[in-house]
């Protein structure tokens, strides 16, 4: 493993990402660069980033009321299916990277 690898994964993890899940990130990342550049897309397109943030707001107050976060991840997800469909080709090297 580079580096930049055990950076990217030590980076994820000290943001709550399982081990697991962070040692494959950052795998898919080094074995494919263009999809690191597919994902600084994702932020710089501001209504996806407005998107992720409000899901992200909501998750979190629902997690803070007692929710357990998986549970509240489905519900405020389910809740913004039609706006994350609409932007499902932007999204399209996530959810590759995140391997749905």
């Amino acid at each position: 493993m580079g580096i930049k690898s055990f950076l990217m994964k030590k980076t994820l993890q000290m943001k709550g990402v399982p081990k697991e899940q962070a040692e494959k990130i950052a795998e898919a990342l080094s074995e494919n660069p263009q999809l690191a550049e597919s994902l600084k897309t994702l932020e710089s397109n501001p209504e996806i980033k407005a998107l992720f943030e409000k899901v992200q707001k909501e998750i979190k107050e629902k997690v803070d009321g007692g929710m357990a976060e998986q549970y509240a991840a489905v519900m405020v997800m389910g809740k913004y299916k039609s706006e994350i469909s609409k932007h499902r080709n932007e999204l399209a090297p996530l959810m590759q990277l995140l391997g749905k």
